[in-house]
């Protein structure tokens, strides 16, 4: 009997020794499969997390070259417009200091040319008061010089420029400014295209960096 009894309780052990080993082997091929889910899961978040830090990054580097290339713009603008403005200064007085006779020849050379711009035959010439003074004497003489064909008029309403002269017809409806004021009017968008032109020429933009 008894040694039934212990067969038994052998039997039992072994039975729950086996199904202990079974389910500690499931348990332990569950437990590898969740870390190993476990680890994909953390990859993929660490992935993700990466992407989203390469991708700030990149914002950011484009950020900091897009707001490096505004003041770079900023300054090449400024550096332009004063440079314009130095050359419009020097250009006047460059005019300013023409000598008398410099000076009389260069208004000649603009009432003939610009006259020969009109079919009307009466023009009126408009100058400043000071040039008004100074060609009035001479003005016949002048005109037959340069252009006999016109009955040219010289205003006695002078005007406030500072050299130069304005031409219109009787009506005033064609009117063409060679003034001092209007050259360097007509001047100032090429020469800022030419100071920009140098200006790029030695520039390399960060754009396709």
């Amino acid at each position: 009997m008894n040694t039934q009894l212990e067969q038994l309780e052998t039997a039992i052990r072994n039975q729950a020794k086996n199904l202990a080993d079974s389910n500690l082997q499931a348990a332990e091929q569950q437990s590898i499969k969740i870390l190993a889910d476990a680890n994909k899961q953390l990859a993929k978040k660490e992935e993700r997390e990466i992407e989203k830090a390469q991708v700030a990054a990149e914002q950011e580097y484009r950020r900091k070259v897009q707001a490096g290339e505004i003041a770079m713009q900023a300054e090449l603008d400024q550096l332009r417009w004063s440079l314009v403005q130095s050359v419009m200064a020097n250009m006047q007085q460059h005019l300013q200091n023409l000598t008398s006779d410099s000076y009389i020849n260069l208004l000649k050379q603009y009432l003939t040319h610009t006259a020969t711009l009109f079919e009307d035959e009466k023009l009126i010439i408009e100058v400043n008061a000071e040039d008004y003074q100074l060609l009035a004497p001479q003005w016949e003489t002048i005109v037959n010089e340069c252009v006999p064909d016109k009955k040219c008029i010289l205003s006695m309403e002078t005007k406030k420029i500072t050299g130069g002269l304005i031409i219109h017809n009787a009506v005033n409806r064609i009117r063409i400014d060679n003034s001092f004021e209007g050259l360097i009017s007509r001047l100032e968008n090429e020469i800022y295209q030419v100071i920009t032109a140098q200006l790029f020429a030695s520039v390399n933009p960060t754009r396709n960096m």
